[in-house]
């Protein structure tokens, strides 16, 4: 700001401070609408995956604990096998393929499993039945949970999006530093604020909007509570 003050002389604009006033109140209302839109979109976005996280391992623990009302002590052990299994490649690999915009084969392949186990499943009698169907209603409620949870987690705010958020970011911190302030030191306390501010905004945003990197990261500790759940309390 000093040295566009310097060479370029921002002073003599001095008699434009009305033109530039009413330049800057529309343009940051704008500007204000549009971050506060980005911001709440990443930040629900955010919180959806986690939502969905949760739900995903509360629901691996609700699916073992139905397997036990079927009264197999066999079937029982298989399908703590697979949910152990699958839990394990989820909380080893911590959402870092997802990271990276891809999906994670290895879980795929071992949440098959469990479906193996719900499709070799036979039963004689009413009772087995009727759970068997809780299983299935169940099992179909967690995989559309899992499919959302991964769907959500490859979403991105749209490139052109960001490059207009930042654009005019940019835009609005050139505005203050080309401005003719008739004090110095004040003109340096709104620019230093202004760009303090920015930077948060940009921080936030590249944080949020990719949930498993970055200070926000979302981790797999709920998989991990199943399985502490499954193995200690049944």
């Amino acid at each position: 700001m000093y040295l566009v003050r310097t060479f370029f002389k921002t002073d003599t604009l001095l008699s434009d401070i009305g033109g530039l006033s009413a330049f800057v109140t529309i343009f940051g209302t704008l500007y204000g609408i549009m971050t506060a839109f980005v911001v709440f979109e990443v930040w629900n976005q955010h919180n959806r995956i986690v939502e969905l996280i949760n739900k995903e391992g509360l629901g691996l623990e609700r699916l073992y604990r139905l397997t036990i009302y079927f009264r197999d002590k066999k079937l029982t052990e298989k399908m703590k096998a697979a949910i152990n299994e699958y839990a394990q490649v989820v909380i080893k690999g911590k959402f870092q393929t997802l990271a990276k915009g891809q999906r994670n084969k290895e879980a795929s392949r071992t949440f098959r499993k469990i479906t193996n186990v719900i499709r070799d499943l036979s039963f004689d009698d009413d009772h087995d039945q009727v759970v068997f169907h809780h299983i299935i209603s169940h099992y179909g409620h967690l995989s559309e949970i899992r499919t959302e949870r991964i769907n959500e987690s490859l979403s991105r705010l749209p490139a052109l999006l960001k490059v207009f958020l930042y654009a005019s970011s940019i835009l609005a911190l050139c505005s203050f530093v080309v401005m003719p302030f008739t004090n110095i030191f004040y003109g340096f306390f709104a620019v230093g604020g202004l760009s303090f501010t920015l930077a948060m905004i940009f921080y936030l945003v590249e944080d949020l909007d990719n949930p498993f990197t970055g200070f926000w990261k979302v981790t797999p500790e709920p998989f991990e509570r199943a399985l502490k759940h499954i193995e200690e309390d049944y």
